[in-house]
């Protein structure tokens, strides 16, 4: 059995300076430019990499010369380089590990031009994708780090950069949501109307285009085609005109809808925003108009779609048309919805728009924490970030909310048909 202590001796030798392995394989031009690299990072990268990560311990010395939340963000960046830089260098490793088994085995090695071509053969999604992926990395990924740690710091209308400089705080946000008084009210409610908000403005959109669809694919439902057009229109107009003409629809005064209440039925007009219930049910009922028209194409696409021979079966052992659509269309229907109501569940939660335009959080509510009894827990982190500045405790709301919403959507979307049948075919 052959040593494998050269081959080790390698890829340990590219561990502390690249290409030092390269070089012991005789691979002399690529051991160079890895060594050249690992030479430029050491004395031009990873001063700045140090810098960067010291500046996100401390954030900061000196106040108005020390910007914390700059150095933050290049602490972030740094870390991000950082992660590449160690991928980078591992593969360096793997690469004189891999030729040195391949020198030991008396295998000839190909020259640099070779090596380097069957590396874009072998590689070559990587390297299309590469460039998207450092994009995200920079973009997306420091804006997600960025804000997640503002929650552990104590960033609020006293505490503002440069003039004062942050401090970690650790878990102490959190905490505060939990114990102090005031933040757990305003966080127990706001949460269970968010959660009621969502179910609602989800499930009656769906169950509205569902029972639309299913009128329209009845064969005595006459001019189908210009009844559809009807329904699409909610959805071809912009969420904010309709939003807007919504909110003309219930003024307290001068609305349509107290107009109709008061000259059809002899009803007192209803202040629709003075009260919670009232301006909930608005909410409510926008949130259907401006949803149902969606889940009512797809079910109608899918109807369609389904073999007549189905009903005609089970016409001929006896089933009622109710027993067609509780057996059939709506299995049918729910196998292909389901993932679609799911992703809808996660973008009700935080359906911003509605409440920003409808209602503004109003009627307000004196006990709560900077939100009114119609904010949800999205549009509360808006009043937080732009009314009353407190950065650390939105921030830390919103982790909550990503986990949240993370984790209810992985566990039910793994627990769909579409997801369940898919694994027992692999």
């Amino acid at each position: 059995m052959k040593s494998n202590k050269r081959p080790i001796l390698c890829g340990v030798l590219s561990g502390i300076l690249m290409g030092s392995g390269q070089l012991l394989n005789r691979q002399f031009l690529k051991g160079i430019l890895y060594l050249a690299t690992h030479i430029l990072l050491i004395l031009w990268v990873y001063p700045y990499i140090y810098w960067g990560v010291e500046g996100l311990v401390t954030l900061g010395v000196t106040p108005k010369q020390d910007h914390s939340l700059f150095l933050m963000v290049y602490g972030v960046l740094s870390l991000i380089a950082l992660v590449y830089l160690i991928l980078f260098q591992v593969s360096c490793i793997k690469d004189a590990y891999r030729n040195a088994v391949k020198r030991q085995n008396h295998e000839i090695l190909p020259n640099f031009r070779e090596g380097f071509r069957d590396s874009l053969r072998r590689k070559s999604p990587l390297f299309f994708a590469a460039p998207g992926i450092i994009a995200v990395s920079f973009i997306v990924v420091l804006s997600l780090v960025f804000s997640i740690m503002l929650g552990f710091t104590n960033y609020d209308l006293y505490h503002q950069p440069p003039g004062k400089l942050l401090d970690w705080v650790g878990f102490k946000n959190f905490v505060d949501l939990f114990t102090i008084r005031s933040w757990s009210y305003t966080l127990t409610s706001i949460l269970l109307w968010t959660v009621e908000f969502t179910i609602l403005t989800s499930v009656l959109p769906y169950m509205v285009g569902i029972l639309i669809a299913v009128l329209l694919n009845n064969p005595r439902v006459r001019f189908q085609k210009a009844i559809k057009v009807g329904f699409i229109l909610p959805w071809a107009i912009p969420s904010y005109i309709s939003i807007q003409v919504w909110r003309g629809m219930f003024d307290t005064n001068d609305g349509f809808i107290n107009h109709i209440l008061q000259d059809l039925f002899h009803l007192q007009g209803v202040g629709w925003f003075q009260n919670t219930t009232s301006a909930r049910a608005a909410l409510v009922i926008v949130a259907v108009w401006c949803g149902f028209t969606f889940p009512m194409m797809i079910s109608d696409s899918i109807m369609k779609s389904i073999p007549s021979e189905l009903y005609e079966a089970a016409r001929l052992d006896g089933a009622a048309p109710h027993h067609c659509f509780f057996k059939i269309t709506l299995p049918l229907l729910l196998f292909s919805i389901a993932p679609l109501f799911i992703m809808g569940l996660s973008g009700a939660f935080n359906n911003f728009n509605l409440i920003y335009l409808l209602t503004q959080g109003y009627p307000p509510n004196l006990d709560f924490v900077g939100a009114g009894n119609t904010d949800i827990l999205i549009s509360w982190l808006f009043n937080m970030t732009f009314t009353t500045m407190k950065y650390n405790y939105a921030s830390a709301i919103s982790l909550l909310i990503f986990i949240f919403l993370a984790a209810f959507s992985i566990f039910n979307l793994r627990r769909t048909k579409n997801f369940t049948e898919e694994d027992m075919m692999q």
